[in-house]
């Protein structure tokens, strides 16, 4: 690699090796404006039942501001719950549904696949336990994302996301719809396969993948 592409790559290393101290850095101040959005509710409850009717309806209105600055924070926490199981080693029992989930919101960091990709997410009603290091499970799910996403922003189509339970085994399918690309020709298709080969298997045909775990 040249002396070029090392100083490119620098600024992107120093994020990744810094990136779990700043999500830890930034859930104290989390933490506090959502401790504070709940004291200016329960200040709201307070003053309902003092208020005038015409007092009554900003109050309504001041409520459904916090609520959606609560979804915001709430956005916010999912971004940061994300980036942090990303980086647990440990083998432990996981929802695929939350993990799925988290790693959609996570994506969405790219503008483009946010912006111009309908994505559908279909689960299954209940959850779906898969026994995989966190840190194994994101790695390959991000090589996975990494081969789907720009052929989904390129060929602007659905984006959709299914868990199922398969004989007993929990999976997940991918599936672009509207184009047929050749994923199996995909590097980074190939990666994730590799990565988590140890505990699922895969299946791909044109415009659709496949990841079936072994644990149940």
């Amino acid at each position: 690699m040249s002396l070029e592409n090392l100083s490119d790559l620098l600024p992107k290393a120093v994020c990744g090796h810094l990136v779990r101290g700043l999500v830890h850095n930034m859930s104290g101040p989390l933490q506090i404006l959502s401790m504070q959005l709940e004291l200016l509710r329960m200040g709201q409850a307070k003053l309902a039942g003092l208020a005038t009717p015409e007092q009554q309806e900003i109050l309504s209105q001041q409520e459904q501001k916090l609520s959606q600055m609560e979804a915001q924070l709430i956005r916010l926490k999912d971004i940061l719950d994300a980036i942090t199981q990303a980086t647990h080693d440990a083998p432990a029992p996981l929802d695929l549904n939350a993990i799925l989930k988290k790693l959609l919101v996570l994506w969405e960091g790219d503008l483009q696949f946010k912006h111009q990709v309908t994505k559908e997410f279909e689960t299954t009603s209940e959850p779906l336990s898969v026994v995989v290091p966190p840190a194994i499970l994101w790695q390959g799910f991000c090589a996975l994302f990494w081969a789907l996403v720009p052929e989904a922003v390129e060929g602007g189509v659905l984006f959709r996301v299914r868990t199922y339970r398969e004989e007993g085994h929990p999976g997940v399918e991918i599936t672009l719809e509207g184009a047929e690309p050749l994923l199996e020709k995909s590097e980074f298709l190939a990666l994730a396969e590799k990565i988590l080969s140890p505990h699922a298997r895969f299946e791909v045909f044109p415009g659709r993948v496949k990841v079936v775990f072994h644990s149940s």
